[in-house]
């Protein structure tokens, strides 16, 4: 899967996980994970969680075929999880939002995927007015009420999955992490900070259901288009020992 860039995405609507499978994802955890995971008083914060690191070890293992309980990550300078054991050349990112949680896994490229919530509260303008590039905001105040905070979002989710896969968290003005929008596709317009910065990235958006908005960013740097496959993260693809 040299060019594939897989993005799964594991739906809590789509029924609750076998207690056995549970257990599983606890004994894959390294120590630190497990002293991590016991912290979240809130339960959809922890399984989240669990289900995240579960996702990234069984796709790993998938491409790989090195067991789901070798691998080993550590934290990023800004709380980026990477793969720290055993060597390899593939790199995963994780977000969550709301009883969704996305996974992507690819090779040789910096990638990033954010998911955000469609329903969550709405966006203040001065919000938006301090995230967004000036023909960002034009564009979200252009769109019909009923639209703008979706939009907004769009938005949002682009820049997050960017930063993400740079491993920069919100380290710069998210108003220089700009983008245009053609037809629903969006362009990379970085501004300001960013000005200088290599534009070869692939981007692209996804609704995986009625309540979630998904971005995902990929490194093209190396010249080669990424061939980015969206697919559901059915319960029973968490192998059980």
């Amino acid at each position: 899967m040299s060019n594939d860039v897989l993005v799964a995405v594991f739906n809590a609507d789509d029924g609750g996980l076998d207690p056995n499978v549970w257990t599983q994802l606890k004994e894959w955890l390294q120590p630190e994970e497990r002293v991590r995971a016991d912290k979240y008083r809130d339960m959809e914060a922890r399984a989240a969680f669990l289900i995240g690191r579960g996702m990234a070890r069984a796709m790993l293992s998938e491409v790989t075929g090195v067991h789901p309980a070798t691998w080993q990550f550590a934290e990023g300078a800004h709380g980026r999880p990477e793969v720290a054991a055993p060597d390899t050349p593939y790199h995963f990112n994780l977000a969550h939002s709301h009883g969704a949680v996305a996974c992507i896994v690819g090779r040789d490229r910096e990638i990033g995927v954010d998911v955000e919530f469609l329903k969550r509260p709405a966006a203040s303008h001065d919000v938006a007015a301090r995230v967004c590039a000036p023909d960002e905001l034009e564009d979200v105040n252009a769109a019909e009420e009923s639209e703008r905070q979706e939009r907004f979002l769009v938005y949002w989710t682009l820049k997050e999955a960017y930063l993400k896969a740079r491993g920069l968290g919100i380290s710069l003005p998210l108003s220089d992490v700009a983008f245009t929008l053609v037809n629903g596709q969006p362009t990379f317009a970085p501004r300001g900070t960013l000005a200088d910065v290599d534009t070869r990235w692939a981007f692209r958006l996804a609704q995986p259901n009625n309540t979630h908005l998904i971005a995902v960013a990929v490194d093209t740097r190396n010249g080669v288009e990424p061939n980015i496959r969206f697919q559901r993260f059915a319960n029973n693809r968490f192998p059980i020992a």
